[in-house]
C-alpha cells in the first residue's frame, strides 16, 4: 500500500528535499503531520510507511496546477464558495494522483490531505466543518474510497501544543475553542508552540524528531479534530488491508 499525502508547507507535512513538487524515500522529508500519519498507522500494518518507502509526496502547487483544468461545475454552486471549492478541487487532484499511483505501482493506495482549519473565535465558527466537507466532498467527486481530510482546530501547532503544555494531553479540546487560528492575533498559537519547544530548548525544526520519539504521543492526543482524523485514517488503513488480503 502507498499514502500519499500533501498539506501547506514544510512545517506540517513535509516537503521535498531536492526542489521537486513530487517525491517519495529518501527525498521527502517528513513533516511532524506526515510523522503522526505513520506513527497511527504503524500499529495496524505492523510496519513504517516511512521507513518502508510507502509514503509520498505532492506539493500544494502540483495540486493546484491540476485542479486547474477541472470544470467550475464540478467545484463551485451554491454550497461551495470560492474558498472550499479551493480544498475540494485539491481534495480532487489528490485522488486523481492517488489513483494513477495505485494502478502503475498495482496495489492499493490512500490520499490524506492536510488543510489546517484557520479562522478565529469570532468569525466562522463552522468553517472547520466546512474545510472537512469540502475535502471529503472532492475525494467522493473522484469516486475514489480511501481519501482522508487532516484538518487540525483551528491548527496544527493545537494538537502539539496539546502533548507539551504543563499537563500533557489533559483537557486538551478546550485548546480547538480558545486558540485562535489566526497568526496576527494576540499570543497566537504558534508562539505558544515555539515559547514550550523553548523550555525544552527545542524549536520548530525539532517537531518531526519529537513526534518521532515518541515525546509527542499521537497516540495519547485527545482533541475532537484529531479524533475524527484518527477514526479516518485508521477506517481506510483497515480498508487497504482488506483489499490487499487474499
Amino acid at each position: 500500500m502507498i499514502f500519499v499525502v500533501s498539506g501547506e508547507g514544510p512545517s506540517d507535512i513535509g516537503a521535498c528535499c531536492n526542489g521537486q513538487r513530487q517525491c517519495a524515500g529518501a527525498d521527502f522529508r517528513a513533516g511532524p503531520m506526515s510523522i503522526i500519519i505513520d506513527m497511527l498507522v504503524e500499529p495496524i500494518v505492523n510496519y513504517s510507511l516511512i521507513d518502508a518507502q510507502a509514503m509520498e509526496f505532492v506539493s500544494e502547487q502540483s495540486l493546484s496546477q491540476i485542479a486547474k483544468d477541472f470544470p467550475m461545475a464540478l467545484s463551485a454552486g451554491k454550497k461551495r464558495d470560492y474558498e472550499t471549492a479551493y480544498f475540494f478541487k485539491g481534495a480532487r487532484a489528490l485522488a486523481r494522483i492517488a489513483r494513477e499511483r495505485g494502478e502503475k505501482a498495482q496495489c492499493g493506495t490512500a490520499a490524506v490531505l492536510f488543510r489546517d482549519a484557520d479562522g478565529t473565535r469570532a468569525t466562522e465558527r463552522g468553517l472547520y466543518q466546512k474545510k472537512w466537507d469540502s475535502i471529503s466532498g472532492g475525494f467522493i467527486a473522484e469516486d475514489f474510497e480511501n481519501g482522508v481530510p487532516m484538518v487540525p482546530k483551528p491548527k496544527s501547532e493545537a494538537w502539539l501544543i496539546c502533548a507539551l503544555k504543563a499537563q500533557p494531553y489533559q483537557n486538551c479540546a478546550s485548546l480547538e475553542d480558545s486558540l485562535s487560528g489566526n497568526d496576527n492575533s494576540p499570543n497566537p498559537a504558534q508562539e505558544q508552540l515555539e515559547a514550550l519547544l523553548a523550555l525544552m530548548s527545542k524549536n520548530t525544526e525539532d517537531m518531526s524528531a519529537l513526534v518521532a520519539d515518541n515525546t509527542i504521543s499521537a497516540t495519547r492526543i485527545d482533541m475532537p479534530s484529531f479524533q475524527q482524523f484518527r477514526q479516518r485514517l485508521e477506517e481506510v488503513t483497515r480498508n487497504l488491508i482488506g483489499q490487499t488480503q487474499p
